[in-house]
């Protein structure tokens, strides 16, 4: 569990961000879709910057070269 003071969707992005698979790496980039929020995006924003497994940092290069445009942002 994490020691942030942040509740809902944010927690459950951070927490799979902390995780850091590759399968949370597709899990909270599947916020970012045409129907984003301003706040979404901070929230994914947020949480990508937390991830730390080497699995789910390669994954995001993934992202950065072949995601959607508003994933590769």
């Amino acid at each position: 569990m994490t020691s942030y003071k942040f509740t809902g969707k944010l927690v459950e992005l951070i927490e799979k961000a902390e995780h850091g698979s590759e399968l949370d790496v597709d899990k909270i980039m599947s916020h970012l879709t045409n129907n984003f929020s301003l706040a979404m995006t901070w929230f994914v924003d947020y949480a990508l910057g937390l991830v730390e497994n080497p699995n789910g940092i390669k994954r995001l290069e993934h992202y950065l070269f072949n995601g959607t445009l508003i994933q590769r942002n």
